[in-house]
């Protein structure tokens, strides 16, 4: 096979292998008594500020991330682009340095001078655990330091999910975020159809983080196609207006009821009046129209029975392209065998 025919092999492989990678992924899901707590912390003081978490007394914890969000490259060459750039940092919570960071994420633009950001994401669960052991209060606060990446990462998320008798049967999923700002769809696939969504006691909130956020960067969230809001964005976690301090999620002390207008949206957002009884799957599609924000991380809580969640399938048209740029590439393997 010449030059040619092995490009284009390769890139119908890529266009496939792409797709798969690109949309938001499953971090992880947990069925049961569960419930969640996500807050995040940004700015360019050291320490950065103080990152919250709410847990019931008595709770076990199953699982805490910590996401530390960089700015992209090459629109600032320094961005940390590597899992070794964010251990040697000097990043810690609660004075605990944080060297193991081992997954890293985050958006493409389709603007060649933002390119790409490098979202690190460290296990924290043990460390979470022996920070709540004992307590006898909800509240949490816990300093962030950023060390020597302190003007290069917009903030930090911290996702901690947890069980507690006392909580209704439900499910939370943490997603990871590696979207092209073009748009994305994703597919949450459930266990057991869902029941009235209008019914007492029926829940389903889906929050976001983002960041590169400000001054009227806005993204879109679909549920089934249709819009739950096209004002995702900004710095409501960031403490300054500054590169390295533009950080927003979805959590503790927002109001899912706030998702009109830039301003006033908190991205937690309520999914009920997007679903319907019997569902068995939703799909979760976002996109950055000013290519300039990182959606890096997703939180889902439901009320039913989630089993993972999957990048949507590409349309059958775009199938047929990747078919057909496969079929040029054995047409000219053949030739050159005939030749």
């Amino acid at each position: 096979m010449n030059r040619l025919a092995k490009w284009m092999g390769a890139t119908a492989l890529c266009a496939v292998s792409g797709a798969a990678s690109a949309a938001l992924t499953l971090a992880g899901s947990w069925n049961g008594n569960v419930g969640v707590s996500v807050d995040g912390i940004g700015s360019n003081a050291s320490p950065v500020g103080q990152v919250q978490a709410t847990i019931p007394v008595g709770a076990t914890i199953l699982q805490a991330f910590l996401y530390s969000a960089g700015t992209p490259s090459p629109w600032y060459a320094d961005s940390p682009t590597t899992l070794a750039a964010y251990n040697g940092a000097g990043i810690t919570l609660a004075g605990n340095a944080i060297t193991n960071f081992d997954t890293l994420m985050g958006a493409t633009s389709t603007r060649a001078d933002i390119g790409q950001w490098y979202t690190a994401r460290a296990d924290v669960t043990s460390l979470v655990q022996s920070l709540t052991a004992g307590a006898v209060t909800n509240n949490f606060s816990w300093d962030v330091v950023e060390g020597s990446l302190n003007n290069r990462i917009d903030g930090e998320v911290l996702a901690i999910v947890y069980s507690h008798a006392s909580l209704p049967m439900g499910s939370v999923a943490l997603l990871n975020g590696g979207q092209n700002t073009g748009g994305e769809t994703s597919v949450v696939n459930l266990g057991t159809p869902l029941t009235d969504p209008n019914a007492p006691g029926f829940a389903a909130q889906l929050g976001l983080g983002i960041s590169f956020s400000c001054c009227n960067q806005q993204s879109t969230v679909q549920i089934n196609g249709t819009t739950v809001t096209d004002t995702a964005g900004g710095l409501n976690d960031g403490l300054t207006s500054a590169d390295g301090s533009l950080i927003t999620v979805g959590g503790l002390g927002d109001d899912p009821g706030n998702n009109v207008g830039y301003a006033s949206d908190d991205e937690l957002y309520d999914l009920r009046p997007f679903l319907s009884t019997g569902d068995t799957s939703f799909s979760i599609t976002t996109n950055n129209p000013t290519n300039d924000d990182n959606i890096f991380f997703t939180s889902l809580y439901l009320t039913g029975q989630i089993t993972d969640v999957r990048p949507a399938i590409p349309e059958p048209e775009t199938y047929a392209l990747m078919l057909a740029g496969l079929g040029v590439v054995a047409a000219m393997a053949r030739r050159r065998r005939r030749g």
